[in-house]
């Protein structure tokens, strides 16, 4: 964060897949957060790097993570 360019990229949470452990959220809280129903949710913008979204998807223990570029 601290200034760097905004996210290019964006998230989509398979939440057929999502266990709603939260490591995304751990990793990029501002890129997701869980929902009422305990899964988790991306950001459509917020202070995050494409690299912290990333991290986030790469980290997800359910491979519940897509990431797209920002218009895909």
């Amino acid at each position: 964060m601290n200034g760097e360019r905004p996210a290019k990229v964006r998230a989509v949470v398979d939440h057929d897949l999502c266990a709603g452990v939260a490591q995304c959220v751990q990793i990029a809280p501002g890129a997701f957060r869980l929902g009422q129903d305990g899964l988790a949710v991306a950001a459509v913008s917020g202070p995050f790097t494409d690299q912290e979204v990333a991290e986030a998807a790469d980290s997800c223990p359910m491979s519940a993570i897509a990431v797209l570029p920002e218009d895909g």
